[in-house]
């Protein structure tokens, strides 16, 4: 739920803090108040797009900054399955926006995404206006609102369902792929053939490239290396001189002391090894001297497989390596073409194997949405004869399509009559604007459990009714709030009545200048507001009494969707 709302610089509101209570909370006012601003304000909090119109005139930004209680185990998972951190059940949400077009947005302090936004908004809020009539209006949304009522239960299947979909999806994709591109293998199989032989007949192996480069540096040096080989040699061993018998001397000599202390035993101990190691380089330096040969024709044909290596590395990659992986998958290519007629009807004969699993699951599926269906148009009808819509009789139709759709083989459509003795039709045929806000309401009274939203928002779902309905729906509504934070936009009385806080949003002029505030209304000042709904602006004892009694018989309405919200859990 939210905990605290803070809005500044944002259309006409200077700066509002509020403070929001459990249950439900009315916001009442006169129209161009700023009472939608506010809902605004929350919906940019849920990731809602935002526009440079919304900063307030003269300001450099406008910020907008919530905290939330987490109340539900299973909301505080799926945020932190997000990867955002939930500490003493509470995150705080911050939204800025500047002229210059930037937004930012934080969770907890830390930067992130509107996109990251947009999918941690719909666990925290819920906001009910016009738009979720159009949704209902819309028969491609039935089939989810469908599944949406249906939970984990069909969770399992549809799963099942999307593997076989997905696997049928990329087999036919495959098929396309093959069946359209005859123009261009032949094209394909020649370039295909030629790369493959170019690399084949090159012969090169992993390693080779670097052990030519290394003989040819030997070979283009070798003048350089015999002279120092030599003049190295002479400096350690000669007719007249040599450092290795000096050394194996010098040893001797300390050999006699090492009887004397550990200090002359370590020093015999390192010329004995510098005589070894001397010995065994003049007898390297010498074996290469002895061994060299300069060969001009193992030289021009390092160069020319060099050339080989760097023909191929131009086409086909950095390395031996590369360049045969690009052979293997040319090959693999040239002979996906060449055997294309046997992998064509391999894929097609794959392809009816994966189609009729993957009905059998989506006919399954069929039949438990149709059995859920039934539920949920049974609940639906309920609640709209609470709503005065006693004739009302509500189906809801699943029609399995002719081929396999992203979500099974269904085609989910909403019906009604709302006259006794005329045919259901489909819903946007038949219901006004009154009788859709109503039909809303009453799956929004039926999904507010299984949802686990925090809050939910109604944006004046309520225009277009009146009288006894309009005490049905603020029913509705307060039900709602038993279940969830609701906050109301509202300019009926019956539902600004029911509700347990009640925010004043009033516009006024200072400093030449145009402000929103907002005021939680004391019960003398509730009553008086509510008298204005009821009467307009002249206030009479009469109407202030009117007022108060519709308080007084709210007050029983919601003790009783208290005791009944006790029967709903105790019935689960």
């Amino acid at each position: 739920m939210i905990q605290e709302l803070f809005i500044k610089n944002f259309a006409i509101i200077e700066e509002v803090r509020c403070q929001f209570e459990k249950g439900m909370t009315v916001l009442t006012g006169e129209t161009g108040a700023g009472k939608s601003i506010i809902i605004d304000a929350v919906g940019l909090l849920a990731g809602e797009r935002a526009s440079l119109e919304m900063i307030r005139y003269g300001s450099e930004k406008a910020t907008i900054q919530a905290v939330f209680t987490i109340d539900s185990g299973e909301t505080k998972r799926k945020i932190e399955a997000l990867g955002i951190e939930i500490e003493n059940d509470e995150i705080m949400i911050q939204r800025e926006l500047y002229q210059t077009g930037k937004s930012t947005c934080r969770i907890n302090g830390q930067m992130v995404t509107v996109a990251l936004l947009k999918q941690v908004g719909p666990y925290l809020i819920d906001i009910h206006g016009q738009n979720e009539h159009f949704l209902l209006l819309n028969e491609e949304h039935h089939l989810s609102l469908l599944d949406a009522y249906a939970g984990q239960k069909l969770q399992p299947l549809k799963d099942d369902y999307r593997q076989y979909y997905d696997h049928f999806c990329s087999i036919q994709e495959q098929l396309r792929k093959l069946q359209t591109a005859e123009k261009e293998d032949a094209q394909k199989i020649d370039l295909l053939k030629f790369q493959v032989e170019e690399i084949e007949l090159s012969n090169i192996y992993i390693g080779e490239e670097e052990e030519l480069v290394q003989e040819k540096e030997y070979f283009t040096h070798f003048q350089k290396i015999q002279e120092h080989l030599m003049s190295a040699l002479s400096m350690l061993q000669t007719e007249e001189y040599s450092a290795v018998d000096a050394i194996s001397q010098a040893s001797q000599e300390i050999g006699f002391l090492q009887g004397i202390g550990e200090n002359y035993q370590q020093l015999y101990q390192q010329l004995q090894e510098s005589y070894y190691q001397l010995q065994d380089a003049v007898s390297h330096m010498s074996h290469e001297l002895d061994h060299a040969e300069y060969d001009e024709e193992r030289l021009a044909y390092i160069e020319e497989r060099l050339d080989v290596y760097y023909q191929l590395k131009r086409k086909y990659g950095d390395n031996a390596e590369e360049i045969l992986e690009f052979q293997a998958q040319a090959q693999a290519q040239l002979n996906q073409i060449e055997n294309k007629e046997s992998i064509i009807e391999t894929l097609i004969q794959e392809k009816a194997q994966i189609e009729q699993k993957a009905k059998q699951v989506a006919l399954e599926l069929t039949k438990q949405r149709q059995e859920i269906a039934l539920e949920l148009a049974e609940k639906i009808e309920t609640q709209l004869h609470e709503l005065y819509m006693e004739q009302a009789i509500f189906e809801i139709r699943v029609l399995p399509s002719e081929q396999l759709l992203e979500t099974g083989m269904d085609e989910v459509y909403f019906y009604i009559s709302t006259n006794k003795g005329e045919p259901v039709k489909p819903l946007q045929k038949i219901v006004s604007g009154g009788e859709l806000s109503r039909i809303t309401l009453a799956m929004k009274t039926i999904f507010v459990r299984k949802h686990g939203v925090g809050t939910i928002v109604f944006d004046e779902v309520d225009t277009g009714v009146s009288g006894r309905v309009a005490q049905a729906i603020a029913n509705k509504m307060h039900y709602i709030s038993e279940f969830a934070q609701v906050l109301c936009i509202t300019h009926l009385p019956q539902v600004a009545s029911i509700a347990g806080v009640h925010i004043f949003i009033e516009k006024m002029e200072k400093d030449e200048r145009t402000r929103t505030t907002l005021t939680t209304l004391e019960e003398e000042k509730r009553i008086e507001e509510i008298g204005r709904m009821l009467s307009g602006e002249e206030m009479t004892a009469l109407t202030k009494q009117h007022a108060a009694e519709l308080i007084a018989l709210s007050e029983k309405i919601r003790q009783q969707n208290k005791v009944q919200k006790k029967q709903v859990i105790a019935n689960d």
